[in-house]
């Protein structure tokens, strides 16, 4: 990885536990509305983004590489689940752009980092 890629996969769950945050931080005259759930939305996608990839490398099925055993469902297990993420992750970016101007970038950088994340410990 290069050096712009790790700072934005360490910047990535600073951004999404400052988005949570700012999120329920009261805001005076801030009404709730459209734009509240689209942010809430956003930063809950990129919530269970995260817990799908943890869900995906603790329940991820043992492959033996130097047989060949197991591979192709090892591959297809970490495929449908880099799928799932990135649209995820693609759906949270379009959603924040809807969503409060402020949390605007920190979603944006989250959803970075996290498909940087994705990428990188899926590559094989």
């Amino acid at each position: 990885m290069t050096l712009a890629a790790t700072i934005f996969v360490l910047l990535a769950p600073l951004a999404v536990i400052y988005g949570w945050v700012w999120y329920f931080t009261p805001a005076s005259g801030e009404p709730t509305g459209w734009r509240s759930r689209a942010t809430v939305l956003s930063l809950a996608l990129v919530s269970l983004v995260i817990l799908l990839w943890l869900e995906m490398t603790l329940r991820m099925p043992g492959a033996d590489w130097r047989t060949g055993s197991g591979v192709a469902l090892q591959v297809y297990w970490v495929g449908t689940r880099l799928g799932i993420a990135l649209k995820g992750l693609l759906g949270a970016i379009v959603l924040c752009c809807l969503g409060r101007p402020r949390l605007i970038v920190p979603i944006v950088v989250a959803c970075f980092g996290l498909a940087l994340l994705w990428v990188g410990s899926t590559a094989m």
